[in-house]
């Protein structure tokens, strides 16, 4: 558009006609007379270079004439715009009937600048167009130029592969817009290219050699696992006092701390503190040693939680919406909707500013802030800033942890250790992880590399060498050394239990060993709850032989003939059925308890539990009743332990038959191996199972 201006206003003024001077000339241009334009501007080119110049370039710029030269019009259109301000006032107000001012010189030279770059988009090149954008200040195209020579320029630093291709790239566009990405892309290559041995002098090198680079961060990473990778004491005392500038020094203390403190006791943090008198959290000993004996146990009142101990004393009064146990010295609560970690003293550790979190594990607890998740330490620093949308415990060195729609897994600090790639992932176990790729299942190791590729449907572990596949309507058995199948296929497969897994083929039930190897032929029946109750315990398990059941032993020995209507699983005395009512025989097929029952379950851990009058008790070896046969249920909670129901009331009863608990709780939850939370109403009590202590708060 702006060349059309400039030709149609010389079209305007063709029918003018000025003489004498330099007006010659616009007068032959207005008349296409290039031949004689052109003379008489080269003539004025130093009494009017201004002038001369632009007109000249319009001649060069034109290509409807012999002169046509884009080179040559940009280098008198760049005269003409430096004289302009030289040029008489008397020459300008001449000159300018024929268009003659700076705004259609400005005009003139931005036309000139376009043509020249079409020119160079036929056939783009980085050296062109470097050229092109320093020679065209002024061109609007200079900056699309300079971002089609970095383009082009990155592109060659990324084919050659090298930091020194990024280093050179940089050094000739030092204000690129790519400078940045070119600098990450340098940094990556450098640590890639100094590291590649994998060894720790090579990590060490890089970290001293290159200070800037933001993989010293990973470098130290590798040092610190490198030089722990025993995962002992003696591992990380060496390590800190080697590398204390490390950015791992303070997991090394806690982990060292962890290693140990292996029982958590007052003297064993006493003598802690004696061996390492460096430890950085000096002063959190000290509390730590005054309440390391101290059980605290999480209470409720008045809607609020505190926490008590063990005879129901409160130690911190009732102040948080929710509180959970103490774990490595600190327990998560909530207020006001957010959760954060105080000591035993109550002090604030982490503050309350996440939507959740988990208890800490190994120094690591997972917590979500705005809907993602991350990762900090018990200082409450972030070790894995929130930025993902599922993140798993972690084990072995690694998590999962789910960023866009993939899976990956990553360190302790947030550095990925594999690429997502993943549909879904799991956590890792004995240096194993199972991932699904694509609708397969694989088993990758801590590296990536697959231990098993990801094309079955499902990997269920059998032993630590063997796994088992499903394969449509059947499952297989796989060896991790070299994938390969064993020679079996099966409908289904129980658990290993003392060296003997149930299988099922066609309709019949056999018995495999932990090599995979049928030992008892498949010749027995289906029955209900055959996977549970027809499982090895010990060395005996229950079978069905036209429809009837028995016993057989490890070798598939006939112990109890298939010879019962009805039979419980295997245990100490067997529960059966007798003309309708339920006694119990022992493993040599002896009556021990004679049929009196309406119901009764196989005798563990010395009782039997049985029903008479829809209500439920236990019952020892010699018959006599131990727990009284008036529960609406029972349940065994452990070896000594019985949970028993009064309709929807809860209580708990020793193997001794002593009432532990009265059955007045409207739930029970077990809150770790050694404790039992109990509701009633508003009301939160414990019951420990090691002592048979029930605690109720003393408010």
């Amino acid at each position: 558009m702006i060349r059309t201006v400039v030709f149609f206003t010389f079209l305007l003024l063709a029918s003018v006609s000025f003489g004498g001077g330099i007006s010659k000339g616009f007068d032959a241009l207005q008349q296409f007379n290039y031949f004689e334009a052109k003379k008489v501007f080269i003539k004025y080119l130093k009494k009017e270079p201004c002038a001369a110049n632009y007109g000249l370039a319009s001649i060069y710029f034109r290509n409807d004439n012999p002169f046509h030269s884009l080179d040559s019009a940009l280098a008198c259109i760049q005269v003409a715009e430096g004289t302009y301000n030289k040029t008489s006032d008397k020459t300008k107000s001449k000159l300018l009937k024929y268009g003659f001012d700076y705004l259609h010189i400005a005009d003139l030279r931005a036309q000139i600048s376009h043509e020249l770059f079409l020119v160079e988009l036929k056939a783009p090149n980085e050296q062109n167009l470097d050229k092109y954008q320093a020679k065209h200040l002024w061109a609007s195209e200079r900056f699309r130029a300079i971002e089609m020579r970095d383009s082009l320029g990155y592109l060659l630093a990324t084919k050659l592969g090298t930091s020194v291709g990024f280093q050179q790239f940089m050094d000739k566009y030092p204000e690129s817009k790519l400078k940045t990405k070119a600098q990450q892309e340098f940094y990556r290559l450098q640590y890639s290219e100094k590291t590649n041995s994998g060894m720790l002098s090579a990590y060490m090198n890089f970290e001293a050699s290159f200070p800037n680079n933001p993989y010293v961060v990973d470098a130290q990473d590798q040092i610190y696992n490198l030089s722990t990778k025993n995962n002992t004491p003696l591992d990380y005392d060496v390590f800190i006092k080697k590398f204390p500038k490390n950015r791992n020094v303070e997991d090394a203390w806690r982990k060292l701390y962890q290693l140990y403190m292996v029982d958590f006791s007052k003297e064993r943090i006493a003598s802690f503190k004696e061996k390492y008198p460096n430890y950085p959290w000096m002063a959190d000993l000290e509390t730590e040693q005054a309440l390391s004996e101290t059980i605290f146990l999480p209470y409720k009142t008045g809607g609020l939680f505190g926490w008590m101990d063990q005879n129901g004393n409160i130690l911190v009064k009732a102040q948080y919406n929710n509180a959970g146990f103490f774990k490595d010295g600190l327990a998560w609560a909530e207020k006001s909707g957010k959760y954060g970690f105080v000591n035993k003293a109550n002090k604030v550790i982490v503050p309350f500013q996440f939507s959740s979190v988990t208890d800490f594990e190994k120094g690591r607890s997972i917590v979500e802030l705005d809907t993602l998740y991350g990762c900090i330490d018990r200082t409450g620093a972030y070790t894995v800033p929130p930025q993902f949308k599922d993140l798993g415990i972690f084990t072995e060195g690694l998590m999962y942890a789910q960023k866009d729609s993939l899976y990956g897994y990553y360190d302790g600090f947030g550095n990925v250790r594999i690429q997502s790639q993943f549909d879904e992932a799991f956590s890792f176990e004995n240096g194993r992880a199972k991932v699904i790729f694509q609708e397969g299942t694989g088993i990758i190791d801590q590296y990536g590399s697959y231990i098993v590729k990801p094309v079955y449907e499902e990997l269920i572990p059998f032993t630590d060498s063997i796994m088992v596949i499903e394969n449509g309507d059947f499952y297989e058995f796989l060896k991790l050394k070299g994938e390969q199948k064993l020679n079996l296929k099966v409908d289904e497969v129980g658990a290993l239990h003392n060296d003997r897994a149930l299988v099922e083929f066609d309709g019949k039930i056999g018995y495999i060993n932990s090599k995979a190897e049928l030992v008892i032929p498949f010749k027995y029946e289906p029955f209900t709850n055959v996977r549970q109750e027809g499982s090895f315990e010990g060395n005996y398990a229950k079978i069905a032989l036209k429809g009837k059941y028995g016993v057989i032993d490890k070798t598939g020995k006939v112990i109890i003939p298939a010879a019962y209507p009805k039979m419980g699983a295997v245990g100490t005395l067997i529960a059966i059925e007798k003309a309708g009512k339920w006694g119990f025989i022992d493993l040599n097929n002896q009556w021990k308890i004679q049929p009196l029952y309406e119901s009764a379950e196989s005798f563990s851990d010395g009782l039997g539990i049985v029903q008479n009058m829809t209500l439920y008790g236990t019952v020892n070896s010699a018959g006599k009743v131990v727990i009284p046969i008036e529960f609406t249920t029972i349940n065994k909670i452990d070896k000594t332990h019985y949970n028993v129901t009064k309709g929807a009331k809860n209580g708990i009863y020793s193997s001794t038959g002593q009432q532990l608990v009265p059955a007045e709780y409207n739930r029970m939850q077990r809150v770790n191996d050694d404790w039992y939370a109990l509701f009633k109403g508003t009301e939160l009590h414990y019951f420990q199972l090691s002592t048979n202590t029930l605690v109720i708060p003393k408010l």
